[in-house]
């Protein structure tokens, strides 16, 4: 997966076209350790989108997220945590979960290529944070980044666009190889028990 695709499943508030909207993938995990694994984010901003201060990344329900561990490469983009993010926007079918934290990148910057597009999209990586978990689900999240054209119209450059869409996330559910080797677990526990059994039965 080599791009964080806002697009993907855009369903925008403010409306950014699926085509020129930003996209978010994960771009990979990393085994530290026993119960440590790092997660790392990477995207694209569209051609029509760029950023100003306090424009925003909202990857929800970080499960097993471990305490001070978000990271953003740049320092134009602050990494934060939150339980309940104030938006409330949530892409449908998935919601805030109050237990799990939500990550957020900050851009604190200059305003950037927020007029006189559209340019070439724009490929970004490296935010991320660690988790105690290396099962994959989907959830959320939510993006706030600024229209670059047309200039000087209504709706044009420097208005915000809200995009919505799923992103890969920790989550302590295992993936369907280690069900199927539960399952079967399960079942050579369950054949030597009924032998067991039949054993009682013909001795007794």
């Amino acid at each position: 997966m080599k791009k964080w695709v806002w697009a993907a499943a855009a369903a925008a508030i403010g409306l950014a076209g699926s085509a020129n909207a930003a996209v978010i993938t994960l771009q990979g995990t990393t085994n530290n350790g026993p119960g440590d694994f790092t997660w790392t984010y990477q995207g694209t901003l569209g051609p029509d989108e760029g950023l100003r201060s306090g424009d925003r990344l909202i990857i929800y329900d970080f499960a097993g997220y471990i305490d001070g561990s978000i990271f953003s490469p740049s320092p134009n983009v602050t990494a934060s945590v939150e339980f309940l993010s104030p938006t409330g926007i949530v892409a449908p079918g998935f919601d805030d979960n109050p237990a799990l934290v939500n990550l957020v990148f900050t851009y604190v910057g200059p305003d950037f290529r927020n007029t006189g597009g559209p340019f070439t999209p724009l490929d970004f990586d490296g935010l991320g944070a660690r988790s105690a978990f290396d099962g994959r689900a989907q959830d959320a999240f939510f993006a706030l980044t600024t229209k670059n054209n047309p200039d000087g119209q209504p709706g044009g450059s420097n208005t915000p666009v809200f995009t919505l869409g799923n992103v890969t996330v920790p989550s302590a559910v295992p993936e369907p190889a280690t069900w199927a080797m539960m399952l079967g677990g399960f079942g050579v526990a369950g054949m030597a028990l009924r032998r067991r059994e039949r054993a009682t039965r013909v001795s007794a």
